[in-house]
């Protein structure tokens, strides 16, 4: 019997061989989009934006829990998507510094990269952790697959909806906060749309 993780290695496999028929990011700098179709995908919490558990400050129907300027930026799952197996993507060359459970995102894996010559971390946010086929310490080249996605509304996610949460910390420090109380810390922060494209 093959194994989860031998499945996932030999995705990547075939994703790097055939990678031309992905919208990946920009080659030259060592980037990759983090989902298959990442640019025409709905991004309804973006980069710096201020939600509350009110409806009438929040995009997401029904608004989820969270209060604050959003850290990162959120791809969304396409309809048909919803109880289907979707890959994550590393979006840089990178080590694997953290991967685990995590309160308000259920799986969660980060990875250690240089961007723009700078340190960061990335964070992905709301996988199946079971699926995820690296360990702390792999290094990781940009396209392979992490994972899956975890499944809607469910412990996989922290109860949220089935989406990607993308964050970029400036530093080698982990930082696992979504939101932000003060817009000045988003300075901390890089907004995935200004190194991937929106």
């Amino acid at each position: 019997m093959i194994s989860h993780r031998t499945i996932l290695l030999l995705m990547t496999a075939v994703l790097v061989l055939g990678a031309g028929c992905l919208d990946v990011g920009n080659r030259e700098q060592g980037r990759h989009q983090p989902l298959y179709r990442s640019l025409s995908r709905p991004k309804l919490l973006t980069f710096g934006l201020y939600v509350t558990p009110d409806p009438e400050q929040n995009p997401i129907d029904p608004p989820e829990r969270f209060s604050g300027f959003h850290s990162a930026l959120d791809y969304e799952v396409f309809e048909n998507e919803l109880g289907q197996d979707v890959n994550v993507y590393a979006i840089c060359d990178g080590e694997v510094v953290y991967s685990q459970f995590a309160e308000g995102y259920g799986g969660t894996f980060i990875q250690q990269c240089k961007i723009d010559n700078q340190e960061v971390t990335v964070l992905y946010g709301h996988l199946d952790q079971e699926s995820i086929a690296h360990e702390v310490g792999d290094a990781l080249k940009a396209g392979e697959v992490i994972g899956l996605l975890g499944e809607h509304k469910t412990a996989e996610t922290s109860d949220n909806r089935m989406h990607l949460h993308l964050g970029i910390h400036k530093g080698t420090d982990i930082e696992l906060r979504g939101y932000v109380q003060n817009e000045s810390e988003l300075e901390a922060f890089i907004d995935p749309a200004t190194v991937l494209g929106y």
